[in-house]
């Protein structure tokens, strides 16, 4: 295992530098440490021997045909035997399994036919040659019958009351075409379950990140067909293309929040390394790509430093004016800095910006180095406390000529060169509202960015104090995905749709005026966009402190009904205490 660590470390650092590497080495370590107990919180959340048999014996008044399909080619015998015996085993009795063996010889067939003269459910297919993993896997969907089949590797284990939760779940919701589960890893010796990943219900853009959805997979057989199956000139990110091209088609859309797969990590496997099939990432892209293309969006696609990640730099639908609304009352230093580098990083020339201060007597420094300051246009708007400064800029904002508001912390040392345009090109796509950036403060710990309803109180930010170069929980910190809030320190929003649902609302605390707003964006049908890509770092201030966790009671009461729901953008299973995508408690 140690030198198969060592393999894998110096691989990543000949691709990607060894600073790199010691952030990836230092942040899996940290990781570990999380989910040091998690083996044991698995074998404590499953279902009892008890439980089982009420399952097996359990009579659904809807219970569809599940068509398990597995590509076998060369098949370690022990691996073989463990994947039929998690299939065969399944608390749910009604599927069949699908086997479809490119290995071009008899060495599997042997050792399935003890299985099959056992168990009718079986369906096996010896292919004259191997027709590659998306070729042997369309054989495998050309022999099923179910209602919906399930995608399994030919290594890999399903637990027992698997497809249990995919039926119960269809009980309520039979209009679904696809559903999905969270998912581990499992040692080449099946001893040691690891690295679980617990992950959000349907989120558009990070499915256009990563294929977070991967394993389970469970898809109505008719859409299946209709998208034609498993392309092989995507093959290394077949799966990828194929959920790609099923989500082109439905919006029905499911999400199981537990560990019901356990993926491989045999020597040699993606599981294990990623870079095992550098070809892979290429082939993501390419399908990322396509699909894009497919659905109208003029997008660029960039590789991240970890293989299977990507950015998308959506193209600019036109260069609209931006109004950068100045955001808390800086002294001069603090101001002259921010304009600076705002300057500096002037990519973006088409912004005007607009600053709410308190009475002039207060601000007299402010004001005259203002008058004198000639290379951005300063508008100065006055107000007294923070809720007449709400209903200002509410009713000033309809006399504005931008079309965009870009609220910036007025403490802001350090910006990103394409701020401005990463930002723009996601709220002038349709069916968006606000997007966020993500904000350092001057330890170079996040401090602003996503919003996890429940998280530490009633609006958290993810990943808060995480250090700069660290990508936290599956790379999360540093992918574009969508959330119920952003921060308002580093948010965008199209003037039009601020006024549409009332700008800033003062019937909620100042601080969570931004989480209110999102949520306004929400009811109006639309997603809210973290855009990690416009990075943002705080000058040093005194009495520079973490987010209040504080109650906000009269945001609690405007929003009662919403906040007693899970926030479906994180996890049952994680903490809500800790920023870190911490495990949850065994139980």
């Amino acid at each position: 295992m140690k030198s198969d660590y060592a393999k894998r470390g110096y691989h990543y650092a000949r691709n990607y530098g060894v600073g790199k590497l010691y952030f990836k080495a230092r942040e899996r370590l940290e990781r570990n440490s999380l989910e040091k107990d998690y083996q044991d919180w698995l074998f404590a959340g499953r279902p009892s021997l008890r439980e089982k048999e009420l399952q097996r014996g359990h009579h659904f008044s809807y219970s569809p045909l599940i068509s398990v399909v597995v590509p076998l080619y060369r098949t370690p015998e022990m691996f073989l035997r463990e994947m039929i015996e998690s299939v065969l085993g399944q608390t749910y009795g009604n599927l069949e399994l699908c086997l479809a063996d490119g290995s071009g010889d008899d060495s599997l067939e042997s050792v399935l036919s003890g299985y099959m003269n056992q168990d009718s459910r079986i369906r096996y297919r010896r292919l004259p040659e191997n027709l590659g993993i998306s070729g042997n896997t369309n054989e495998a969907l050309r022999m099923a019958t179910g209602e919906y089949v399930a995608m399994l590797d030919h290594d890999d284990v399903l637990e027992e009351h698997a497809l249990f939760e995919v039926a119960e779940l269809l009980q309520n919701r039979p209009e679904l075409d696809l559903i999905y589960t969270d998912e581990d890893k499992l040692s080449a010796d099946s001893g040691t379950f690891f690295q679980p990943h617990f992950k959000p219900d349907y989120n558009p853009d990070l499915l256009r990140s990563n294929n977070y959805i991967c394993h389970f997979l469970v898809v109505r057989r008719e859409l299946a067909e209709r998208v034609g199956g498993f392309r092989e000139n995507f093959d290394g990110a077949q799966d990828y293309d194929f959920i790609l091209r099923c989500v082109e088609k439905t919006e029905a859309i499911g999400h199981i929040p537990q560990i019901l797969y356990h993926w491989r990590c045999s020597e040699g496997s993606t599981a294990s390394d990623p870079g095992n099939k550098s070809y892979a990432a290429e082939a993501g892209k390419r399908a990322l790509e396509a699909h894009l293309k497919c659905i109208g969006e003029d997008a660029r696609v960039d590789c991240l430093d970890n293989p299977g990640f990507y950015r998308i730099h959506y193209t600019l639908v036109s260069v609209p004016k931006v109004c950068i609304v100045i955001l808390g009352a800086p002294d001069i230093g603090k101001l002259k800095k921010f304009l600076k580098v705002i300057s500096k990083r002037r990519t973006y020339t088409n912004f005007e910006m607009l600053m709410l201060l308190d009475m002039p007597k207060k601000n007299k420094a402010v004001l005259n180095f203002i008058k004198e300051y000639r290379q951005i246009p300063i508008k100065v708007v006055y107000c007294t406390g923070a809720r007449n400064k709400s209903l200002t800029f509410t009713s000033l904002a309809e006399k504005l000529e931008s079309e965009y508001l870009l609220f910036l912390d007025s403490r802001i040392a350090t910006v990103s060169a394409d701020y401005m345009e990463l930002l723009l090109g996601n709220v002038q796509r349709k069916g968006i509202g606000a997007a966020g950036g993500r904000v350092y403060d001057s330890n170079l710990r996040l401090r602003y960015g996503a919003r996890v309803i429940g998280l530490n109180g009633q609006a958290g930010v993810a990943f808060e104090g995480l250090k700069a170069g660290y990508t936290g929980y599956f790379h999360k910190a540093v992918l574009q995905q969508n959330y119920h809030a952003v921060s308002g320190q580093a948010m965008m929003v199209s003037r039009e749709l601020f006024l549409k649902v009332g700008g800033f609302s003062e019937d909620v605390e100042e601080r969570m005026r931004d989480v209110d707003l999102c949520l306004k964006l929400e009811r109006l049908g639309l997603r809210n966009v973290y855009e990690p890509g416009a990075i943002f770092i705080l000058q040093k201030c005194r009495g520079d402190r973490r987010q209040s966790i504080r109650p906000a009671m009269q945001f609690a009461r405007k929003w009662k009904e919403f906040l007693k729901e899970p926030d479906g953008y994180y996890n049952p299973n994680l903490l809500l205490k800790d920023t870190d995508f911490r495990i949850g408690e065994i139980y």
